[in-house]
Order: C-alpha cells, then sequence, then structure tokens
C-alpha cells in the first residue's frame, strides 16, 4: 500500500519512489508525506486556468481550472491529483504558487485580462489527518493556501472567506515573462 502511495505521489511531485521512500523513513520524527487531493476555491471575479505549488518536502501540485465566483459564493472545481502532505506540519513552511488568472474569461478576442501571478505563501498549521490541499483566490490577485484538517485551527477553515486581515493571504505579483507565454496559447 505504501509503495502504491508513493507512486502516484512520486507521478505528482516528480520524485523518485525511493527519494519518496526515504522521506517516509527519517529519524525519530517518523516524517513521511501524503498524497492529498488538489482544491481551490474563487472568491474573485476573474477565471482561474490553473495553479500550481511547489514547495519543500514534496509539497508540489496543482489544481484545476474554476470560474468566477457567483453571486451566492465561491466557484469551485473538481478534486485533482494531486499535493504531497508532510507530517508532521512544520512552522514556517512555504510554497511558491503560480496561478494564470483572466478578467474577461468569456471574450475570446479580448486577452488583455490574462496574466499569470506567483507569491511565496505560508502554510498554516495543520494537524496529523488531513484532508486536501486548498488554494483560495480573492478579489485583488490575492492567494491563500491550506491543508484542511478537520480543526480549523481558526487558518484552516474552508467553509468561510478568509478575512481581509487573515496572516496567510498575499498579495499576488504579475510575472510579465510568463504572462506573454500564456497569450502566445491564444494567438
Amino acid at each position: 500500500m505504501l509503495l502504491g502511495a508513493l507512486g502516484v505521489l512520486s507521478a505528482c511531485s516528480g520524485e523518485s519512489r525511493t527519494d519518496l521512500a526515504a522521506k517516509t523513513t527519517v529519524g525519530a520524527e517518523k516524517e513521511h508525506v501524503s498524497p492529498g487531493s488538489a482544491r481551490g476555491l474563487n472568491y474573485s471575479s476573474d477565471a482561474i486556468y490553473s495553479y500550481y505549488v511547489t514547495g519543500p518536502r514534496g509539497m508540489n501540485g496543482g489544481g484545476a481550472n474554476m470560474g468566477p465566483a457567483y453571486k451566492e459564493g465561491p466557484a469551485e472545481p473538481g478534486e485533482m491529483c494531486c499535493v504531497g502532505i508532510p507530517q508532521p506540519w512544520k512552522p514556517g513552511t512555504q510554497l511558491r504558487i503560480e496561478w494564470e488568472r483572466d478578467r474577461k474569461p468569456f471574450d475570446y478576442k479580448d486577452r488583455s485580462g490574462l496574466a499569470v501571478l506567483t507569491a511565496t505563501v505560508t502554510v498554516p498549521e495543520y494537524g496529523p489527518d488531513t484532508y486536501g490541499f486548498w488554494a483560495i483566490f480573492l478579489p485583488g490577485d490575492r492567494v491563500k493556501v491550506m491543508v484542511m484538517d478537520g480543526n480549523a485551527n481558526g487558518h484552516n477553515s474552508v467553509r468561510t472567506k478568509p478575512a481581509d486581515d487573515d496572516p496567510f493571504v498575499v498579495q499576488g505579483v504579475r510575472d510579465e515573462a510568463l504572462t506573454q507565454q500564456a497569450l502566445k496559447r491564444f494567438q
């Protein structure tokens, strides 16, 4: 079973089974990486075409296309496989997130709203029982990531929109080179 999980995770993270197996047997901490589904919520009026995170300890992966938010609440895609979720959580774990957003998703001739944004985000604390990785997109090109653990310790609830003063919400920055690459797909 462990080798099967390592195979799934290695396909998502690009790491070999040997590398991942070594992570499962680290010293007294008994650190391990489990594959978790990648999900998202979009509270912005932009379409989010994709997102991808990279980070330490196997936290690599990405999520699916999300339409603009609805009047009733956020847009949500289906689950994708997968993002590695290391155990135990370590303070100060940071990831790089890259996402492609479009401010004019239904205007197929005008792609001036398309941009690729990046940010460095800190992963809030999560417990030993996890229920997937989430990226939450907010108006103004802001984002938060988290691992849902059922505790909702104040920073990892997917049932409540993050507050404007949430310390884990960060501002994305437009990456011109990646934006130009994305625009070429539509030419």
